[in-house]
């Protein structure tokens, strides 16, 4: 059995083409060890990200027929069986940088930018397991950055994107976290938290199910009495 893939390429800037592949069909295989095989043993120039092969790291987040995956955990059988020849391009709305790496440069500026981690505190950093449990989803971000490869809001220049909105619902309900206006206005009006279209893409392809679009509703409920 074999695996037929499709890969865009761009190994100078602005000229890309796909380029077609196939790759006999090991037990077990995913795409990140079919990309690693095609490296390794049929071009070793194809360029892309991975690390912990894990499904925790994020960094092989790569569209696979126009959908947000994790390399590391796509299993490639079903697509071998049915004959079906995979398109694999970089993650949308990012500047490419080569093949499939994209430049995640902005997204790390922004966390620096929103402080999108909790200032030391001399209080007791124990939080009740209620509470726990109520952020523990948003906490569960691995930055892959499906989420904002897959909205179509994220175009518009001023929208933060759901990511960071999941990464700043975790901090707004952190009893540790104690500028709570600052982040109200980083969602509102830095964020522009209410231009969310709310069309659920970005619950879909979450890995870790972490469901941005509905703490995004949340958000707005709860700061609905600040606009």
């Amino acid at each position: 059995m074999v695996l037929r893939l499709k890969i865009r390429r761009e190994k100078e800037k602005g000229k890309v083409y796909y380029e077609s592949f196939q790759v006999p069909y090991e037990e077990g295989m995913t795409l990140l060890s079919a990309l690693q095989r095609i490296k390794e043993e049929i071009d070793p120039s194809l360029t892309f990200r991975h690390f912990c092969r894990a499904g925790i790291c994020g960094t092989c987040a790569l569209m696979v027929n126009g959908f947000p995956k994790l390399a590391c955990k796509e299993q490639v059988l079903p697509y071998v069986l049915f004959g079906e020849e995979l398109i694999i391009e970089p993650l949308k709305n990012f500047e490419v940088l080569r093949d499939l790496v994209v430049d995640n440069e902005k997204v790390i500026g922004k966390i620096k930018e929103l402080r999108l981690w909790i200032k030391e505190t001399k209080k007791d950093p124990r939080i009740p397991p209620e509470l726990s449990r109520k952020i523990e989803d948003s906490a569960d971000c691995i930055l892959c950055l499906s989420c904002q490869a897959y909205c179509p809001q994220v175009l518009e220049e001023k929208y933060a994107g759901p990511l960071f909105f999941a990464k700043l619902y975790r901090f707004y309900e952190d009893p540790r976290e104690e500028d709570k206006a600052l982040r109200i206005s980083q969602a509102i009006k830095e964020g522009n938290l209410y231009h969310c279209l709310s069309c659920n893409k970005c619950n879909l392809v979450c890995p870790k199910e972490v469901e941005p679009a509905t703490l995004i509703r949340e958000l707005m409920q709860t700061m609905d009495v600040y606009t």
